[in-house]
């Protein structure tokens, strides 16, 4: 007897062989009265094992989408990368989608076509953890992990680091370097700046807001820009970035304006990525966070979420690391700091 082929599947459910090989390969492309025509009519055919057939019945093709802000940010490419590395040991498929700093519609475009393709799971970092987009995906069967956000109503899962914690550690080891007038350089007051301005008033120091309105290199020139504009006995002496993006872009702008780092302005990032020993003037002390394995514990997370909906949703919350390099010390040694909260 002939072995089955995709022709004589399409031929019995009476669909093109795409459509056959969509089925197969691309599940969230096919309608579900189409694909269940499909399943059938490969198991009538014998076009492959009834098991496997059954399996995608179901739904099982585990395929999960990871939705970052930027792919060009050294954070976010590392989260993918680890990522990847615990869907592939677990037999999923992960796709990459980016969204872009403060870009809601463009967000908006994204869930609703993520929503057309079925996803068995996603990962996230949403501009609003409360989206009722999010909550349209769940209802419909796709379970949503947040990653680098708070959810405070629990309603869904969260992997992020202790961001709170992280600006004390930042603060903390300013002030202890002698700094008193201090600036806090990102995109939005969040955690960060949270536990830095709360540590600096409980020490009788200042932390002034500069907005630089998304998270690139050339949002830290801008405001290494406008640092040295100002009054050498009003200037902060010491800022601390929302992210290392932002940090090297500021050393940049302050060490071409001939100020010295960290002599004028000591400089701390956040992420301690790659950039923070290698693409600055000088090593960035930056506040490590754990990107590759926030990003393998969120597709575990979600994985077990997909496998079972009643899971009680989980806060993953990583303890940060202070990176003590150059650009905040004299001192060439590297140290590490992980200061519980006090």
């Amino acid at each position: 007897m002939a072995r089955a082929t995709i022709r004589d599947v399409a031929r019995v459910a009476g669909v093109s062989d795409g459509t056959v090989s969509n089925t197969l390969n691309r599940p969230h492309l096919v309608n579900e009265t189409t694909r269940e025509r499909v399943l059938r009519a490969i198991e009538t055919v014998g076009y492959i094992p009834n098991a496997a057939a059954r399996a995608l019945r179901v739904g099982r093709s585990r395929s999960i989408g990871l939705v970052v802000l930027s792919v060009g940010n050294p954070f976010f490419a590392d989260v993918a990368n680890g990522a990847e590395q615990a869907a592939t040991d677990a037999g999923a498929d992960l796709a990459l989608f980016e969204t872009g700093l403060g870009e809601r519609q463009r967000e908006e475009r994204l869930l609703r076509r993520l929503g057309e393709r079925r996803l068995d799971g996603l990962i996230i970092t949403p501009q609003d953890v409360e989206d009722p987009l999010l909550e349209d995906l769940e209802r419909r069967g796709t379970p949503v992990v947040v990653l680098a956000r708070e959810v405070p109503s629990r309603r869904r899962s969260a992997v992020r680091s202790d961001d709170d914690l992280g600006g004390v550690l930042a603060a903390r080891h300013l002030l202890e370097m002698g700094h008193r007038r201090l600036a806090f350089a990102g995109w939005r007051r969040d955690e960060r700046y949270d536990g830095a301005i709360r540590t600096a008033s409980a020490a009788g120091g200042s932390l002034t807001w500069m907005d630089t309105t998304s998270d690139r290199i050339t949002d830290g020139i801008a405001v290494g820009t406008h640092l040295v504009s100002l009054d050498a006995a009003e200037r902060p002496t010491a800022v601390f970035c929302a992210n290392d993006l932002i940090a090297v872009g500021l050393v940049r702008a302050a060490t071409h304006a001939g100020l010295r780092i960290p002599e004028d302005l000591a400089v701390v990032g956040f992420d301690d990525t790659d950039l923070a020993s290698a693409a600055s003037a000088v090593e960035l002390t930056s506040v490590h966070q754990p990107a590759t394995e926030i990003g393998r514990a969120a597709v575990r997370i979600v994985l077990d979420e997909m496998a079972d909906r009643t899971r009680e949703r989980r806060d993953l919350v990583f303890e940060p690391e202070l990176v003590v390099r150059e650009s905040s010390t004299a001192r060439q040694a590297r140290r590490r700091s992980s200061g519980r909260r006090t």
